[in-house]
């Protein structure tokens, strides 16, 4: 049987710059990671009205900065070490390279810690429950994450057969691949922020409990999905990275679930 795969050929730029610039323009993954930090603005104020989140309005806005600055500097980070040592070894100004794309999610997430564990600190806010309020959310930035993935035509799944393969490009005669970056946009953020969206509204566990649930249901989502993308890197004791770091994720999800388990 013929399957008619669904071909894929979408501009990454939303936006193109004159080819002087040397930079190409903007791109719709740029763009996602703005939209994202605007979702992220809403639910923190929209938390703060139902008192959800103990958090003032401004401190909502200063807990978005430091915790978009924790996820792109750790994202940038994560995949200058994690993905492009060798490149970053002999010329670590690649850092600065962000119209070139390159972020690391397992990056992000060490960054958007940091950041979190900082904003507590100065605030004197229960580290716990800043990271539930946080980790509502950042599903639904990840599902755009991948989105934004799938329209760049980059992490591709690996090669199926599937009635639902997708080719990249109009190039004729191209083989069809897993859209493995909708597999994560569904298994890593729709599903983890509808049921983190389910526990918050209840309000009745401790903090921390819900920071280890979005850990785990993350880390399995990815270690899953990673079955069908192809690997961007080399691997670790059979492994693709992304499921080899997304175990310690997962360890660590466990452990929050242990110890903050329970009603509060």
């Amino acid at each position: 049987m013929i399957l008619a795969h669904i071909t894929v050929n979408i501009d990454p730029f939303a936006i193109h710059f004159p080819e002087s610039w040397g930079i190409g323009g903007i791109r719709w993954y740029g763009i996602c990671y703005v939209v994202s930090f605007f979702l992220v603005q809403f639910f923190l104020t929209f938390y703060s009205r139902r008192k959800i989140s103990p958090l003032t309005s401004i401190q909502n806005d200063i807990l978005l900065l430091y915790t978009a600055l924790g996820v792109v500097i750790g994202g940038r980070f994560g995949h200058c070490l994690l993905y492009n040592w060798e490149n970053f070894a002999i010329n670590p100004l690649i850092f600065f390279q962000v119209w070139k794309g390159g972020m690391a999610s397992h990056g992000g997430f060490i960054g958007g810690i940091l950041a979190i564990f900082y904003f507590a600190k100065r605030f004197r806010y229960d580290l716990f429950l800043v990271g539930d309020i946080i980790c509502s959310v950042i599903p639904l930035c990840l599902m755009i994450g991948r989105l934004g993935n799938f329209v760049n035509g980059e992490l591709i799944g690996r090669l199926t057969d599937v009635p639902w393969g997708v080719i990249y490009g109009d190039e004729v005669g191209k083989l069809a691949r897993h859209p493995s970056q909708l597999y994560e946009a569904f298994w890593e953020g729709f599903l983890p922020f509808i049921v983190v969206q389910v526990i918050i509204w209840r309000k009745h566990f401790r903090s921390g409990y819900l920071g280890g649930l979005f850990l785990v249901l993350y880390s399995v989502g990815r270690i899953g999905c990673e079955y069908f993308r192809e690997p961007d890197a080399g691997l670790i004791l059979g492994m693709t990275r992304g499921q080899f770091f997304s175990i310690f994720l997962f360890i660590f999800g466990v452990i929050l679930i242990i110890l903050r388990r329970g009603d509060r």
